[in-house]
Formats: C-alpha cells, sequence, structure tokens
C-alpha cells in the first residue's frame, strides 16, 4: 500500500523535486522580506512613467492577482514533470534570477505611489487589503516585479513538455500575461518592473539551455549518478 502511495505521489510530484521547490519558496521569502528589512530607512526610488499615469486603475483584476499564488505552486510543481534535466535548468534559472532581485533590490529600492481607492466594491475593498499586506502606503521590491517574473516562468516551465496538456500549456501562458497586465492596472507595479522581470527570465532562460550550465544546481540537489 505504501509504494503504491508513494508511486501515486511521484507522478503527481516527484519527491526528488520538493527539495528544490522548498528551497526557491525560501529563498524567495528570504529575499523579499529581508530586502525590504535592509533598506528600510532608505531613499526609495519611483520609476512611475507617463504610460503608467496613462493605465487606468481596474481593481477588478484583483482576483486576477490573487490567483496567481495558485498558478505559481501548480506551475513550479508541473515543472518537474520534465524530468530532471530540464527541471534542474528551471532551477537554475529561477535562483539566478532571484539572486539578481535581491541585488537590484538593495542597489535600487524602489516605491510608487498608491492611487487613492474610492468605493466599496469587493475587489476594491480586497485591493485595498492587497496593498495593506504588502507595503501598505510605502510598498517597495517592485523592479523587477516577482509577481511578473515568476508567472512568466511557469509558462516558461511548462511550453513545448510533452508530459503537460497542451490545454494547460496555452491557459499557463494566458494568465502569465493576464497576471502581469493585474500587476498594470492595479498600480502594484510599472512598466518597466515588467519589462526587466521578462527580459531576465527570457535571457536566463536561453543561458541555461546551452551545454551544463546548470550544473551547479544538480550538484546542490541530486548527487547520484544518472
Amino acid at each position: 500500500m505504501k509504494t503504491k502511495k508513494k508511486d501515486v505521489l511521484n507522478r503527481f510530484l516527484p519527491l526528488w523535486a520538493i527539495p528544490p521547490l522548498v528551497t526557491i519558496l525560501a529563498v524567495n521569502c528570504l529575499i523579499y522580506w529581508g530586502s525590504s528589512a535592509l533598506t528600510a530607512s532608505r531613499y526609495h526610488y519611483d520609476f512611475t512613467m507617463a504610460f503608467d499615469r496613462a493605465v487606468p486603475l481596474l481593481p477588478g483584476f484583483v482576483w486576477v492577482y490573487i490567483l496567481a499564488f495558485p498558478f505559481w505552486a501548480a506551475g513550479y510543481m508541473l515543472a518537474a514533470r520534465r524530468g530532471k534535466d530540464m527541471f534542474y535548468r528551471f532551477v537554475a534559472t529561477d535562483l539566478t534570477i532571484h539572486l539578481i532581485c535581491f541585488l537590484i533590490f538593495i542597489l535600487v529600492p524602489t516605491t510608487n505611489i498608491r492611487p487613492e481607492i474610492a468605493g466599496d466594491t469587493i475587489s476594491q475593498k480586497v485591493l485595498l487589503l492587497v496593498y495593506a499586506l504588502d507595503g501598505g502606503s510605502a510598498p517597495s521590491n517592485l523592479f523587477p516585479s516577482i509577481h511578473c517574473y515568476v508567472s512568466w516562468m511557469c509558462w516558461k516551465g511548462v511550453a513545448g513538455s510533452s508530459a503537460i496538456p497542451k490545454w494547460y500549456q496555452k491557459f499557463s501562458m494566458v494568465f502569465a500575461v493576464l497576471v502581469i497586465i493585474s500587476t498594470q492596472v492595479l498600480k502594484q507595479h510599472y512598466i518597466v518592473d515588467a519589462v526587466l522581470a521578462l527580459v531576465l527570465v527570457e535571457f536566463f532562460w536561453r543561458f541555461y539551455q546551452k551545454g551544463q550550465r546548470h550544473n551547479w544546481v544538480v550538484k546542490i540537489f541530486d548527487r547520484k549518478k544518472e
């Protein structure tokens, strides 16, 4: 019975994928909250542009923004279905971008001015709660956008995989785009935050697809010979 349960779990999420995924989650938390604490008393730059001012506030997108969290969990777990080699390339890409985000957050602290929310719809109330939980009137760690980069990684992790249904691959791309749009129309991020996030993912995804550049991740998480 235990063997059957283990086989079912392995089909859903390979056991060897758990340590890298837990590491990614821990690194994300340390980088996000750690950098906020380290830069709390420093000057924060505001990269608001004319384009950002022209983008309307659409509180209804808060539901897409919130649903990004389970979308990330599913996307990162599904990436493991591509096998160890591709998954470790995926992990190398993620951890590298997380490190770069940390450096930028420390070197160039950023913030923005959130709009006043007038109204009492459910979406507006939820958006106010999101603002309160995410820095209140002084948000930070905006450039680049982790929301955008992780969402794009979810699509890259499943795109072109024979182990993932085609419908989910298409859904993943569409939903990732919707999440990116949500960061803009909710005024959580500005256009430069999203652009840099996508550039980082596309660059390092290609970087780690070549040769054995991801071997440092393999050495950390998989000491057994394949």
